[in-house]
């Protein structure tokens, strides 16, 4: 499994694309779970609103880690398939639960953080994997522009409710 896919991969070692797919992939899973609680646990009167985006957007971040893992397979290897992996390779790590379920600010500053990072992140694997390995570069394209969408979301949600209080 994998043979020709690995030979096309030039100037860059399999096992440090692996790394970073691992290390994308756990960040997705995260980011998907987190999400999912996050929609789970909001409360009051705005909680519907940022629900229904949040349950959208952690199935997107699912979708994205089954990118990513099919060309983990592609290349002849397994996804993380453990909790303790997926938190061993996570790059961007876990958010903070607010305290109190309707500090939607709270929420969605969390979120943010999430999604910048993500962004910093495929953008530098990008610059990485351009001319070396296109299906993984042409991957951490699609799903960097699929994570600055997601980051303009947010931000409108934020500036509404800083808009309110004043």
């Amino acid at each position: 499994m994998g043979k020709k896919a690995k030979e096309i991969i030039e100037g860059v070692a399999i096992e440090e694309v692996i790394k970073d797919l691992y290390s994308t992939y756990a960040d997705e899973w995260i980011a998907h779970f987190q999400y999912w609680v996050f929609a789970q646990s909001m409360r009051g009167v705005d909680a519907d609103t940022l629900r229904q985006e949040l349950l959208k957007q952690s199935m997107d971040e699912l979708k994205h880690a089954e990118k990513i893992a099919r060309r983990i397979i592609q290349l002849g290897y397994v996804p993380p398939s453990s909790l303790e992996e997926i938190l061993k390779y996570t790059g961007c790590g876990q958010l903070s639960m607010p305290k109190d379920m309707t500090d939607y600010e709270n929420f969605i500053e969390e979120i943010l953080k999430a999604e910048r990072c993500a962004i910093v992140k495929y953008n530098e694997l990008i610059k990485k994997y351009r001319f070396k390995d296109q299906i993984t570069y042409e991957i951490f394209e699609e799903l960097l522009e699929d994570e600055i969408d997601d980051e303009e979301t947010w931000e409108s949600f934020l500036e509404q409710y800083k808009k309110r209080k004043t």
